[in-house]
This record gives C-alpha cells, structure tokens and sequence, in this order.
C-alpha cells in the first residue's frame, strides 16, 4: 500500500472514529409522565426516563407530546449514550402541550385547557340569547312602571327608569383571539 493510501486510509478512520452511531429504537409507552416516559421493548430492557421533549432545560417555549399508555413510539438515542433518549414518534396521542412564554394550551380527549385555566369559555350564542331576554325584560319594566298607576289617587308612579345597559352585540363578548 502506497503513502497516499495510508494517508487516506487514517484520515477515513479519524472521522469514522468522530461520528456517532445513530440509533432508532422502538417500543411501547408505559408510566408516562410530565417530563419523561419508559418505554418496554421485546427482548430488550426497559428504557426508564425517556425524555418527551429533545431538550430537558426548563423551556420557554415548547410543543410537546405525550403518547397514550401502551402506543407504539419511537425513540432517537442522544450523543450515542442509550441513558439519554427521546421520544420522537407515536401511534397514539394522550395529550398536547403548547408553551409559549406564560401561555399555555393543553389538549386531550376532554377538551382544550388556557392558561391552566379554572373557568370554561363563553358560549357566545348562548350569553347573548340570554342577555337579549334580559334586555328585553327591562324594556318591558321600564313601561310597566311608566304605566303602572298609584293605588288610591290614579296618578301614575313618578319613577322614572332609564336603562344604561345597551343592547347584547356579539363583539361585546367575543374574544377574537380564540377560536371554536
């Protein structure tokens, strides 16, 4: 072998040395939690703390996903080191995780959480049905007390009842910045 190959033979073996090995390895979620899950795999140990985010720094913002008990997930293993893994597919979904600075939205099969949020949103159509009614029930005491006379001298009540709540709109209500 000549100079020139034995050149190149140890430059090819220096950067195969530096490379990493990329491992995909695949099994089924169990004991998921916030930050990590285990993944069982057939014939091959348990991965414990198996990381849901690539990143496991407190992040300011995020997108997470939480695979269902017992579906199917892939896993990357980070830097070669099968202790530091990642979850990277699923077959099925539990939950959603959306971080962006202080907001938050969580979605599952119950529905979708703002904020950690404690109250449900506005049913619109619902509150301005209402409101329409209300509306409408002090229009109609507005008249009956302008029309109701004093018992005994004929004379009607001298209150007068002027409503400062103005009709139900819609934009009144509506917070734009959320869709449903």
């Amino acid at each position: 072998m000549g100079e020139l190959e034995q050149a190149i033979e140890l430059a090819v073996k220096k950067v195969a040395s530096k490379m990493q090995v990329k491992q995909i390895l695949s099994g089924t979620a169990i004991e998921v939690g916030e930050l990590t899950c285990s993944v069982e795999r057939e014939d091959s140990p348990t991965l414990f703390d198996v990381r849901l985010n690539a990143i496991d720094d407190e992040l300011e913002s995020c997108f997470t996903v939480y695979p269902a008990e017992g579906s199917a997930v892939l896993v990357a293993i980070i830097e070669n080191m099968k202790t530091e893994a990642v979850v990277i597919r699923c077959s099925e979904v539990a939950k959603v995780k959306v971080k962006i600075g202080d907001k938050t939205l969580v979605t599952d099969k119950d529905g979708f959480v703002f904020n950690d949020g404690t109250n449900g949103m506005v049913k619109l159509a619902e509150m301005v049905s209402w409101m329409q009614k209300v509306s409408t029930d002090m229009k109609t005491l507005k008249t009956l007390l302008a029309n109701s006379v004093v018992a005994g001298n004929g004379a009607p009540l001298a209150i007068v009842f002027n409503p400062s709540t103005p009709a139900p709109e819609k934009g009144t209500f509506e917070d734009t910045k959320i869709k449903h």
